[in-house]
């Protein structure tokens, strides 16, 4: 429920990834003063800001002494962080390839003066300019009706990560019933079987504006500042994989395209097939659940394992993950020579570039002249990167994908919304050499 609280029971948060500059906040000022508050401010039990950091910051110089806030439970902070991404993206009613610079450039091309002087300056802190606070109560099959066919899977699959916390943002229309900002929320609660929803409503002559101001006057992310630490963290954090074959980085040497469960490292022919190529020491850098070195140690090749984050059942086991990086230094100090290194996949999970370089680094020190050094990452041209650039269809598999490009560097986006966001790197095949041959 949103409720009608002091400016002073709401605080931002320290870790909002948005940028704003001192138009963007002008702008936020000219829509509160014309439009009032269509969306509420979102905290936490004790206060905290998770959606609504700009029009706090603009009520507050405005000099509003109250605010429409909604209430979420309190949640650790990593839940907070992965919420407040979602929210960057909940308010607006774009789809998965939408991008700030995207949505910026279109803001550019409309007379925003224009539509604003049509709209009448709403009485500060009245019921016209809470409007939020008081939504209509309305039939969700009649708005299905009147909007059918504006569907955006993108906007309900973020809706749908929204629900799971409890949220379900009011749906803003014009008084015909045409969604102005909600189209992804009216589509979920239909899946759902809702009698009704809360919609706001606006007037026609109030539509070309707030459709500008609710689903194009978008901040620019800091994602990659504010949540490095985070980010590098949650890079480590695969899911508990079923597969009992070695991985397509492990084979495509001496198996091709082929799938990987066709291969099979305890087939005689085969395994002498791979141990040509590969030789009998192996470094597996990056070794996640330990999948494949477990595979070829019992295949009876001399694999040892380096990975710092460590997964258990479901969280980085510390303990284990001391063990598996002390016994690997115990390795190196040993003096042995591996004959292969792999870091398979270990370059798409890395978010940022420097660290990237340094894994490189580090295993060209673990290098001699005989060693191969076999690094397998996804590209650009694959269906994860595609979607988020609008080249590639939702299927069943991928309808809850809610991943979105950022732009502090090529080939990046980020997904993982639940509660660990996580960043993944597409290369191009001149780009992953880049790192490589900047060190030999």
């Amino acid at each position: 429920m949103i409720k009608i609280e002091p400016l002073s029971a709401v605080n931002p948060s320290t870790y909002n990834p948005r940028t704003a500059d001192p138009k963007r906040l002008d702008l936020i000022e000219l829509s509160l003063r014309k439009l009032g508050f269509i969306a509420p401010i979102y905290a936490d039990a004790n206060g905290e800001i998770l959606s609504g950091h700009q029009r706090h910051f603009v009520a507050t110089r405005m000099g509003l002494k109250n605010v429409p806030v909604f209430r979420i439970p309190a949640m650790e902070l990593q839940k907070r962080k992965a919420l407040n991404i979602v929210f960057n993206r909940a308010t607006n009613d774009g789809d998965i390839c939408q991008t700030p610079l995207k949505a910026k450039r279109i803001l550019e091309t409309l007379n925003l003066s224009e539509l604003a002087n049509s709209i009448p300056d709403k009485e500060l802190e009245s019921k016209e300019f809470f409007r939020c606070a008081y939504p209509c109560k309305v039939s969700v099959a009649k708005l299905c009706k009147i909007n059918s066919g504006r569907w955006i899977q993108y906007a309900k699959s973020i809706a749908r990560t929204l629900r799971k916390a409890g949220i379900i943002m009011p749906i803003v229309c014009t008084p015909d019933g045409k969604v102005i900002n909600g189209i992804g929320r009216l589509e979920m609660l239909a899946e759902l079987k809702a009698d009704t929803c809360e919609v706001v409503y606006i007037s026609e002559d109030e539509a070309k504006f707030a459709d500008a101001m609710m689903n194009l006057l978008t901040m620019d992310f800091n994602i990659h500042e504010r949540y490095e630490d985070l980010l590098r963290y949650n890079s480590f954090r695969r899911a508990r994989r079923v597969r009992e074959e070695l991985g397509h980085g492990f084979v495509f040497a001496v198996h091709g395209k082929n799938p990987c469960h066709t291969f099979d490292i305890f087939n005689p022919s085969q395994q002498a097939k791979w141990r040509k190529e590969h030789g009998n020491t192996i470094l597996d850098f990056g070794a996640g659940h330990l999948t494949e070195t477990n595979i070829l140690n019992a295949a009876g090749f001399d694999c040892t394992p380096f990975e710092p984050y460590h997964i258990g059942v479901s969280e980085i086991d510390k303990g284990k993950s001391l063990g598996i990086s002390k016994k690997f230094l115990e390795v190196v100090a040993s003096g042995k020579e591996f004959t292969s290194v792999f870091i398979s996949s270990v370059l798409n999970s890395v978010p940022f570039a420097k660290d990237r370089e340094h894994i490189v680094c580090i295993c060209a020190a673990l290098c001699r002249p005989f060693t191969k050094l076999y690094a397998c990452a996804s590209s650009t041209s694959e269906t994860g990167y595609r979607q988020v650039n609008g080249k590639a269809f939702y299927n069943e598999s991928n309808a809850g994908n809610i991943a979105f490009r950022l732009e502090y560097e090529s080939g990046i986006r980020i997904g993982d919304f639940q509660d660990k966001p996580k960043v993944q790197k597409y290369h191009t095949k001149k780009g992953i050499l880049r790192p490589v041959l900047s060190v030999f």
